[in-house]
């Protein structure tokens, strides 16, 4: 004769759950609340972020990072690409003015520019990169396959136009 076992009351209606399904939700349970208080508590976007209009926080990012990598400015006695000549604002303005296309490929290309490290091992962002680590890396893509080349081309242009077109750089160059 089998024994039938009772539930408690508070327990009723709960005999189909199995283990797994109790830890599976409690496991996402505990993620969406940790996700939840990390928004609410979390980090606050500094104020400097905030100011740019038409690039995105992590767009914002890549560019700063790269403009450290190609404008070493300090070390020739030019004005700095990234306190003095607001460099990262002027890329800002300037895809303002393109047209939507354009701009969503040039995220598109920064978004593969910043990703790039992850899918070749390195398990970092270019943004999160050691200074002659990124150096490296900017290095290898100018060497790498076409579409590599090519992105690269078109944000080293983007940055530098930027830098230079700035009246603060004219006078380190010799021009009035």
């Amino acid at each position: 004769m089998v024994q039938k076992t009772t539930t408690p009351a508070f327990m009723a209606g709960l005999e189909p759950l199995s283990r797994r399904s109790v830890l599976r939700g409690l496991a996402v349970s505990g993620m969406a609340v940790t996700a939840g208080c990390s928004r609410l508590f979390g980090r606050k976007d500094a104020p400097e972020a905030l100011e740019y209009k038409y690039l995105s926080q992590d767009e914002v990012r890549t560019v700063t990072a790269l403009t450290g990598v190609l404008l070493p400015t300090e070390k020739y006695g030019m004005p700095s690409a990234l306190d003095t000549v607001p460099t990262v604002k002027n890329v800002d303005a300037m895809v303002g003015q393109m047209p939507p296309q354009t701009r969503q490929l040039l995220g598109l290309a920064l978004w593969v520019f910043e990703s790039r490290p992850m899918m070749s091992f390195k398990f970092s962002r270019f943004s999160k990169l050691e200074q002659d680590k990124a150096t490296e890396y900017v290095l290898a893509m100018q060497e790498g396959a076409f579409f590599e080349r090519g992105i690269t081309s078109t944000l080293k242009t983007l940055i530098t136009v930027n830098y230079w077109r700035d009246s603060r750089t004219w006078p380190a160059r010799g021009f009035s």
